[in-house]
């Protein structure tokens, strides 16, 4: 019996055969770069079915990032006159103004500075308040469920929640319209923390096409260090305006809310009697701010943030807010034809 299998080979009297191992063929150098290189692709394509498509973010807590959102509104006409008269308006020492408005219907719109980042003040809660309402209808949150007061989440500054006991309770309905109606930071910081962090909302808020918006520091952030810009709220509003991102119910209660903020010297100074607005301000040593929903008595519909960046509580800029609220509500409901003439008579 043969116990090694080889190949045959005669041997030169042509009588006796002997079994030797058979050589494999080796391939050229060429070809076996080219298998190597064919197995590796098929590996990576193989894998690829595993991992999620996107950014990945370094760290422990690794999040997939999806393209933003697309605009919730056309930007078809600029209305130069409007924004001239709002320049020239806000050419002010030490003063830097970024607003931007547009009426969504219409597509007519006024930016100046609008894109540029500002501090957030509390206007950062209105992206807060939709990351809320969002994860009530995700059913991740429930409205009557209980906050606990910690000391590591009270903020001093604006608000009453500072005050109570550490230790107690509040519910999240509680918490969410004291945020905005009395813009409580202690209330922020609860629900910041509820929803996960900080990392969590400026995940969300990158995804909802927000490039300039969000937080850095707990409230109240004296030192301005939480951004924003006039686009990033004005567009945030029209998505929630739109039906984008929230159910019927969250947005009806987030206008609601909204339409109680108890400061009116901003923005609402600036418009017809009979309006009316659902706005978030902003006030730090640094800056002043204000953005809203604006609906005229005759039902034309526009929205509108403006941001002024000063010297320590320089009045002048919330003077500025109203003055461009009464611009820009003369230029997208009245729609002025001789506005540029009238501006330009004015200041020469």
């Amino acid at each position: 019996m043969l116990l090694a299998v080889g190949k045959a080979q005669k041997q030169p009297d042509g009588d006796s055969i002997s079994l030797k191992p058979s050589k494999k063929k080796r391939i050229p150098p060429g070809q076996r770069l080219l298998r190597y290189l064919a197995l590796a692709l098929c590996f990576v394509c193989s894998m690829s079915i595993y991992i999620p498509a996107g950014n990945i973010e370094a760290g422990a807590n690794k999040v997939v990032q999806a393209p933003p959102l697309a605009a919730p509104f056309d930007m078809k006409e600029a209305l130069s006159a409007l924004e001239l008269r709002m320049k020239l308006v806000s050419d002010q020492p030490r003063l830097k103004m970024g607003a931007f408005a547009i009426e969504p219907e219409t597509g007519r719109y006024v930016s100046v500075n609008g894109n540029d980042s500002f501090a957030a003040a509390s206007m950062i809660k209105v992206p807060v308040l939709v990351e809320l309402l969002a994860a009530m209808d995700r059913g991740e949150v429930d409205i009557d469920e209980k906050l606990e007061l910690r000391k590591d989440l009270i903020g001093g500054g604006s608000g009453f929640l500072q005050w109570r006991p550490v230790g107690s309770k509040v519910t999240l309905k509680e918490a969410m319209e004291t945020m905005i109606v009395f813009s409580d930071n202690t209330a922020t910081n609860l629900i910041v923390d509820r929803l996960g962090g900080k990392d969590i909302c400026n995940r969300d808020f990158a995804f909802w096409g927000l490039n300039h918006t969000y937080i850095c520091n707990w409230l109240p952030d004296l030192e301005g260090t939480n951004q924003t810009s006039p686009y990033d709220l004005v567009q945030l509003l029209a998505r929630v305006d739109k039906g984008e991102l929230l159910s019927s119910e969250s947005r009806q209660r987030m206008l609601a809310i909204m339409e109680k903020t108890r400061i009116k010297t901003l923005l609402p100074q600036g418009l017809a009697p009979g309006s009316k607005i659902s706005h978030k301000t902003g006030d730090i040593g640094s800056l002043v701010g204000d953005c809203g929903i604006i609906t005229s008595p005759d039902g034309r519909r526009y929205i509108a943030c403006v941001q002024v960046a000063r010297p320590h509580n320089d009045r002048r800029a919330n003077e500025l807010i109203r003055q461009i609220s009464k611009l820009v509500y003369s230029g997208i409901v009245s729609n002025s034809e001789n506005m540029i003439s009238q501006t330009r008579k004015r200041f020469n």
